[in-house]
């Protein structure tokens, strides 16, 4: 029996503050490029609609995550989310995944994946998340305010490469395929 062995896959771990568009631009990568798996993520509230995501009520995350069917779990703004073990088995095949992750849980992700995490950093002004958060329509004015604030996090980022996604949706697509496909991303072997 011939077994194939193939080199580990790349996990592009992609971050950004509420509202710079990051669930856009992966949805338009999905459909621009069948090549790159974007994962979900399971989520203790409803997406909307607009989010690559698996809504799971409180309990049922609590057991997921009590069963180790997720490699990776975090909290933030009330909620819990988490993604499934499936992508430890895309990145073993040779796959490039890509996360919707958090600035949050970047250590734990760098812990748990190594090498094979290349982690992004999606930027955009503050009016322009401002403005795109009061039209998502979730938060409270003080709530967005208080995502506003939080933009400084991104200060301990330096060493990370960002993509501005200000301007329109296509721009930013460009971009993150550019970037996808740029030499500085770890090679793989044949």
């Amino acid at each position: 029996m011939n077994i194939r062995h193939s080199p580990p896959g790349r996990l592009l771990y992609v971050m950004g503050a509420s509202g710079v568009g990051k669930d856009s631009l992966l949805r338009e990568l999905r459909r621009r490029r069948p090549d790159v798996l974007v994962a979900h993520r399971y989520i203790t509230r409803s997406s909307g609609g607009g989010e690559n995501c698996v809504e799971l009520s409180a309990a049922e995350f609590v057991w997921r995550r009590a069963q180790g069917l997720f490699c990776l779990h975090w909290d933030a703004h009330g909620l819990d989310y988490g993604v499934g073990i499936e992508i430890e088995t895309w990145l073993a095949a040779g796959h490039t995944v890509v996360l919707n992750g958090s600035r949050r849980a970047l250590q734990k992700a760098r812990e748990r994946f190594g090498g094979t995490l290349v982690p992004l950093l999606i930027v955009a002004e503050a009016e322009v998340l401002r403005q795109r958060l009061i039209a998502r329509g979730r938060e409270t004015p003080a709530e967005i305010e208080a995502r506003l604030a939080r933009r400084g996090e991104e200060a301990a980022l330096s060493d990370i490469a960002r993509i501005d996604n200000g301007g329109e949706l296509a721009e930013g697509v460009v971009a993150l395929e550019a970037w996808l496909d740029a030499s500085h991303l770890p090679e793989h072997s044949a």
